[in-house]
């Protein structure tokens, strides 16, 4: 009995690394942070999806927004609401998402992506505008910039004190090392025990 216990806890650790990969090969999931506490009055987000003419297909999806927001407008290749996910897509020429912010608050999101095996790059930047476009509010140019490129990793720009961004395990991916981890004790334990 002891000998099919034993087969049996090593099956249910390779399907669960089974189960894991394909998580792991999803993308990485990056947590987003700007600060304008050191801001007040109004602005705009600008998320600009933007790829070459050659570029596959890709596509950026936005979530887990929290910030005192306002309206938005979404331009292009764009579709969804902050409270269910904004997608951007890169089909056509010019893919928006203008997000209204009142500053003086912390801004986060989450972000993750999917990329054509082949192509030219893809670009999300992520910029700070005055109410009407004109000026850039606390950097020159993007907070965060996320170049895509089909068959490499995603290169990530944020060198300014007013954003962070961090990448953020998957909860499958999480649930995955835990189960194994419990796996690898009992395993440990029993041996203990002989």
């Amino acid at each position: 009995m002891f000998n099919l216990k034993n087969l049996f806890a090593r099956a249910l650790l390779a399907l669960m690394l089974v189960t894991g990969a394909g998580a792991a090969s999803a993308g990485p999931i990056y947590q987003v942070t700007i600060d304008t506490r050191g801001m007040s009055g109004t602005g705009l987000l600008d998320f600009a999806f933007l790829g070459l003419e050659s570029s596959g297909a890709a596509t950026a999806y936005l979530s887990g927004f929290s910030g005192a927001f306002g309206d938005f407008v979404l331009e292009g290749d764009a579709s969804g609401t902050r409270d269910t996910g904004i997608v951007l897509g890169n089909g056509s020429g010019f893919n928006d998402y203008l997000q209204a912010v009142m500053l003086g608050d912390l801004f986060r999101f989450t972000v993750r992506f999917d990329v054509a095996p082949e192509g030219d790059g893809t670009t999300l930047g992520v910029a700070l505008y005055n109410d009407d476009l004109s000026a850039y509010l606390g950097v020159e140019g993007n907070l965060a910039q996320f170049d895509l490129m089909p068959g490499s990793a995603i290169v990530v720009s944020a060198d300014n004190p007013l954003t962070r961004v961090s990448e953020v395990p998957e909860p499958a991916s999480m649930a995955v090392m835990m189960m194994g981890l419990m796996l690898l004790g009992w395993t440990l334990r029993r041996r203990g025990m002989r």
